[in-house]
């Protein structure tokens, strides 16, 4: 059951609103996937500042509604209740301005599963001909990267590569799309520094934090070069929208599986202690 979302702060049913307006071509869109599950959304208000950040960016009015974070977390609570959706999910924000004015749309997506997305199968990564710059002060924003994710996607096309590395213009390791990346070397966790032009996740520091709990060194570097993955035991990949995902290899290099299943676990207890 899916019937509900919110437009513009009032929860309707699917097919009242008149939804062209987030479809034309002279609009202006920011949008996010935000994780709900174990009873809340645990990293709401961290999205919501993400989604005020960018609007503050690109010098428009922050919309009232991002101001007033206990309302929206109440209406969008209210709407995965009306929607009888109690395991887990995304709640999909999108926001949107073009000739007519401003819009809000709040839609969601179940999944079967209580808890964070995790993939196990592993998946394969290539090298992005896409070349990041990493003083843009910009980076770390999501809608400053969408294109450059979509070109970068694009390449990929036709290929069984699911995602693909991006370096910058120093070919340092960045970033894959729309997600951090995160290698084990030994004992240290090492992941590429802001300063390389990685975008910054809502789970980035969260990641890091975990795996100093766990005991391990942590690095953050922006001179993570190519030839550095051939001398990695375990690599990851992170996003609250694409959960984390084991990485089986980069081109012809293979790697293990052993810490991501940790860290995974621990996240868990963490989401679960931010909804108590």
């Amino acid at each position: 059951m899916n019937r509900f979302l919110i437009y513009n702060g009032e929860i309707v049913e699917k097919g009242e609103p008149d939804l062209f307006l987030f479809f034309t071509d002279d609009t202006l869109k920011i949008t996010r996937k935000i994780w709900y599950g174990f009873g809340g959304i645990p990293l709401f208000n961290e999205n919501i500042d993400l989604l005020a950040k960018q609007v503050d960016m690109l010098q428009l009015p922050v919309p009232a509604f991002l101001k007033d974070k206990r309302e929206l977390f109440r209406i969008t609570k209210r709407m995965l209740n009306k929607n009888r959706l109690y395991r887990s999910g995304f709640v999909f924000f999108q926001l949107l301005w073009n000739k007519s004015g401003f819009n809000f749309l709040v839609t969601s997506q179940p999944f079967s599963t209580f808890e964070f997305p995790l993939s196990n199968k592993g998946i394969l990564l290539n090298y992005s001909g896409i070349k990041k710059y990493s003083a843009n002060k910009l980076n770390r924003f999501p809608v400053f990267n969408e294109s450059i994710w979509r070109a970068a996607l694009a390449q990929n096309r036709d290929t069984f590569f699911q995602n693909t590395i991006l370096l910058n213009e120093k070919k340092s390791i960045c970033e894959c799309v729309a997600a951090n990346i995160f290698l084990f070397k030994k004992n240290e966790l090492i992941t590429p520094g802001l300063t390389a032009g990685c975008f910054e996740d809502t789970l980035r520091q969260i990641i890091i934090n975990i795996v100093k709990d766990l005991g391990f060194k942590t690095l953050e570097s922006e001179e993570i070069k190519r030839e550095d993955i051939f001398h990695v035991d375990e690599l990851f990949i992170t996003s609250e929208e694409a959960g984390i995902q084991w990485v089986l290899g980069v081109e012809n290099k293979r790697f293990v599986h052993e810490y991501s299943v940790t860290i995974h676990e621990k996240l868990n207890v963490y989401l679960q202690e931010k909804v108590k």
